[in-house]
């Protein structure tokens, strides 16, 4: 499946603002080679797979020299590696923004159901892969990944405590992020995507969530509906 033109500038506008951050955050410059490599690579890898692509392949879908791309990374993976921290830290961006703009425990519950779910879907293929990839204690990606439910379980468990009063287990939310994970897997099941998987998953997530840290859940949430 072919990107059009509006899903690469969608792409190249969420990797150049993270970029840009990196690169404040480290005292460098935004490197466009860099970004264009990463932006086209991940049309390669989700259609590819990881074991099918070689350097070439991505050389040739971001029509850079071989001189260029080791310039900047090692290796194909060193490349997945920096989609996917790519990925983690502009996830968290839109994690710490829902959490901050809620009103309540219930509204942050919500939001960062439907911002995790929303975002994994804008990904597309690709996302299924690095998820996958990033589950092996052993890859370069798992620290990424260790470190993004780190911190949003943190953020969970301070912001709701804050609404609750209730003193919670970092763990009831960091269980809760490993259940949306697989939420995620589920809906690109079978290499595709579903969006009536996307709505029941939203849905009983939410229900879940507001039932373990409420102690209550809106009526109908995990109800199967009545044919």
């Amino acid at each position: 499946m072919q990107n059009s033109s509006s899903d690469i500038d969608a792409i190249r506008q969420v990797v150049n603002q993270v970029l840009e951050v990196h690169a404040r955050e480290e005292g460098g410059q935004r490197s466009q080679a860099r970004s264009e490599i990463l932006i086209h690579s991940m049309q390669v890898f989700a259609q590819r797979g990881l074991q099918r692509t070689t350097v070439q392949h991505l050389l040739d879908a971001s029509d850079v020299s071989r001189r260029t791309f080791y310039k900047y990374f090692r290796n194909k993976m060193d490349v997945l590696e920096s989609i996917y921290r790519i990925f983690v830290d502009n996830m968290l961006l839109h994690f710490h923004k829902e959490v901050k703009q809620a009103s309540s425990a219930r509204d942050i519950i919500r939001n960062t159901t439907k911002v995790y779910f929303d975002y994994h879907v804008s990904m597309g293929p690709i996302i299924r892969l690095m998820m996958e990839e990033a589950r092996s204690s052993t890859s370069a990606l798992a620290p990424h990944r260790v470190r993004a439910q780190d911190i949003a379980s943190e953020v969970l468990t301070s912001q709701i405590s804050r609404y609750t009063g209730k003193s919670y287990e970092p763990l009831v939310f960091r269980t809760m992020l490993w259940m949306l994970e697989n939420y995620s897997l589920y809906i690109f099941e079978d290499g595709g995507f579903s969006q009536e998987r996307l709505d029941l998953c939203e849905k009983v997530a939410i229900g879940i969530a507001e039932s373990l840290v409420l102690g209550e859940v809106t009526p109908g949430m995990l109800e199967r509906p009545v044919s």
